[in-house]
């Protein structure tokens, strides 16, 4: 089914917009993730340059996904999101499975309770 407009290029424009996405087969990897990719080519080197091969020399409408990266764009340079994608990333990693979470729970507690000690002994104690 074509378009009845000859400049409407809204596929070939997500297609160029994808391709921007895609600069390493890790891009390949994290878009799967998030369930904007399927996968049926196999590695995610392939899909990374079947991406570069097909978007090039494509007529794209440059202004169709520009907010769209002007968001993603300010989205990455705020620092507060990196910083909670960071924290994020290393919750995620550090209580992956039931046995790590025993020993951080036992270590935040071991603190805590440190910390009362050192306060009593300081401030409380005549």
């Amino acid at each position: 089914m074509c378009s009845e407009d000859p400049d409407d290029y809204a596929v070939t424009s997500y297609i160029r917009f994808l391709d921007s996405l895609i600069g390493h087969p890790d891009d390949v990897k994290e878009l799967r993730s998030k369930r904007i990719l399927c996968n049926r080519l196999g590695s995610d080197e392939e899909v990374a340059q079947t991406f570069k091969q097909i978007s090039h020399g494509m007529l794209v409408d440059s202004e169709s996904y520009e907010g769209v990266r002007i968001s993603i764009q300010e989205h990455y340079e705020n620092l507060v999101n990196a910083w909670l994608g960071e924290c994020t990333l290393w919750y995620h990693n550090l209580f992956r499975t039931p046995e790590r979470v025993m020993p951080a729970a036992v270590t935040l507690i071991t603190l805590y309770l440190a910390l009362i000690q050192t306060y009593y002994t300081m401030y409380l104690r005549k």
